[in-house]
């Protein structure tokens, strides 16, 4: 009697253990692959957010001390004050050019202010400038995670300081020196020539 030989059909268990062991190790590969992936795309926006958020910054604060005028101002009891005030870490002034997309009658004058508090860069305007009891300031939050703040300002015949007015001085405000440092050691610097 002759025995014939069955043709296996499938696979052995050798086999199929070293197809598990092949999907294993190309998943891992794709995972991390793809892992660093995610994480290159959340670093790269993170980073995009803070650049927008320092152009803007940098084209407020261009904006804002290009369009400074020297306009003094009355408080809520009629008291005049300078058109600048200033501390190291601390700047209120009149600037005109308030954009007025409405055509609206008001003043295209305007009061701002640049401060920081707790870590976070704020600028603060209201659309007059004298203080009236119903005006209130709209405050933006505009960066946070920044360390310093510092304002030096110049007069015209060249003396520096932290505070403006110089000791109450008549003399005009020549430039305004800007230093911005965040938490990630970034720093900015700006200069800006005052036209009186």
């Amino acid at each position: 009697m002759v025995l014939m030989k069955r043709q296996q059909s499938g696979m052995t268990l050798l086999e199929v253990l070293i197809a598990i062991s092949l999907m294993v190790i190309i998943s891992a590969i794709s995972y991390t692959g793809l892992n660093g992936l995610i994480e290159t795309k959340s670093h790269t926006d993170s980073v995009a957010k803070n650049i927008r958020k320092e152009v803007m910054v940098s084209q407020l604060l261009n904006k804002d001390f290009h369009s400074l005028i020297n306009r003094k101002v009355k408080d809520e009891f009629g008291q005049q004050s300078p058109s600048v005030i200033g501390t190291y870490s601390s700047v209120v002034f009149s600037r005109n050019g308030n954009s007025n997309p409405f055509a609206q009658k008001r003043s295209q004058l305007q009061r701002v202010q640049w401060f920081l508090r707790d870590g976070t860069l704020y600028r603060s305007s209201r659309n007059m400038l004298d203080a009236a009891s119903s005006n209130q300031w709209q405050q933006h939050a505009l960066m946070e995670n920044v360390r310093e703040f510092s304002i030096n300002y110049q007069n015209s015949v060249g003396i520096t300081s932290s505070k403006w007015p110089i000791n109450n001085s008549e003399l005009p405000l020549k430039s305004v020196q800007i230093h911005l440092e965040l938490e990630n050691d970034t720093n900015f610097n700006f200069m800006f020539g005052i036209n009186p």
